[in-house]
């Protein structure tokens, strides 16, 4: 499964997301039957200028791949943020879209798969991975498992290279996610140590450490992180924070890290990033987690029934309170998010703020 194809991303702001991934399952629930028929006559790559035209058309900067369907039976077609979070979060919306196709699975992430018979040439050098050894530790605190790898050819090219060949080759075995979700700390050896395993083992050595430790892996946006500020300003609006928590941590500090002048993540996507601030007064003293909840609640409910944003997190601050969402479908989000908030009676000087410093003149006041 290395075919991945990618073009760069183009923007398109005339068409929101929801739109583009509607447009992209009207047109392949066209083309399933001659992509299907193709496939079988042993001819995919006659297929890669077609998908990669439309991909660089509706859905742009994302890779894609062609696979065995689930269990071994049909095809499958792949969509994947490659391991950027910011993707990763729109290939599940386009997933969650699909429809159903005979003989098609559909996946937004790279697949567990074998490394057999698979070969990488990079910087001259052919990379076996059947020669990558492992030695592993369970890392309880962070409930991962730290690496140390060995290759014989890491001693022949720069560390920036044998991170690129090592993370391609861990996605090939245990999958984009599992990448994620289970690797913790790596470290490149210059030998291989007397405990290493293979790498091809260690999707099956992970599936152990899953049983004997009943840690529960989940898929990005899935799982939240708190966070605090220690010392809260007042220089850029969400600087007052204290403290909040997210399913997209990356976001929060990336907007931090820029001061608040952070460049548009979803550039060329047709989606956006925004954050509802309001007054922190409104929520009654000694309740105030509790009653934010309602609205959160309320917000993912009418979100997901519409299939057009999802809920991120919130915050509290010394002078307001946020609610971050993902919003797929530009004015019609944004209509959502409007109706909720007046049923819950939010204060009127309550704003609808993007996270993007490009879209920063197109603050919504309520």
């Amino acid at each position: 499964m290395f075919s991945f194809f990618k073009r760069p991303a183009v923007a398109k702001q005339e068409l929101t997301f929801k739109t583009r991934v509607q447009h992209f399952w009207s047109w392949y629930s066209e083309v399933a039957p001659h992509f299907y028929k193709t496939i079988e006559a042993k001819n995919c790559a006659d297929l890669a200028p077609e998908v990669s035209a439309k991909i660089h058309e509706m859905l742009p900067g994302f890779a894609w791949v062609f696979g065995p369907g689930a269990n071994g039976k049909g095809h499958s077609f792949t969509l994947t943020g490659e391991g950027v979070l910011h993707q990763q979060l729109l290939a599940m919306f386009w997933h969650s879209q699909a429809p159903a196709l005979p003989g098609w699975t559909f996946y937004c992430a790279r697949q567990p798969g074998s490394v057999e018979g698979i070969r990488l040439d990079i910087a001259d050098k052919v990379f076996n991975p059947l020669e990558f050894w492992i030695t592993t530790t369970t890392n309880s605190e962070s409930e991962k498992v730290d690496l140390v790898v060995w290759h014989p050819l890491f001693g022949e090219m720069p560390e920036k290279d044998r991170y690129t060949v090592l993370f391609l080759f861990l996605d090939e075995v245990l999958g984009e996610f599992g990448t994620q979700q289970w690797i913790g700390e790596i470290k490149l050896n210059d030998q291989k140590l007397a405990e290493a395993m293979p790498l091809h083992e260690l999707n099956l050595f992970l599936k152990h450490v899953e049983t004997e430790t009943g840690w529960k892996k989940f898929p990005p946006g899935e799982s939240w992180v708190g966070y605090k500020m220690k010392q809260p300003h007042q220089r850029f609006l969400r600087g007052d924070v204290i403290t909040g928590s997210t399913t997209n941590y990356r976001l929060i500090e990336e907007y931090l890290d820029a001061k608040g002048e952070l460049p548009d993540p979803l550039a060329g996507t047709g989606a956006d990033y925004v954050f509802i601030s309001f007054d922190a007064k409104f929520l009654p003293d000694g309740k105030q987690s509790k009653a934010r909840g309602v609205i959160e609640d309320a917000l993912a409910e009418a979100l997901k029934s519409d299939s057009n944003g999802r809920l991120l997190g919130g915050a509290f601050g010394t002078q307001n309170a946020y609610i971050d969402l993902l919003l797929f479908d530009g004015n019609n989000s944004l209509e959502t998010v409007r109706r909720i908030l007046k049923v819950q009676n939010i204060p009127s000087e309550t704003s609808i703020n993007y996270f993007a410093k490009e879209k920063r003149g197109y603050k919504i006041l309520l």
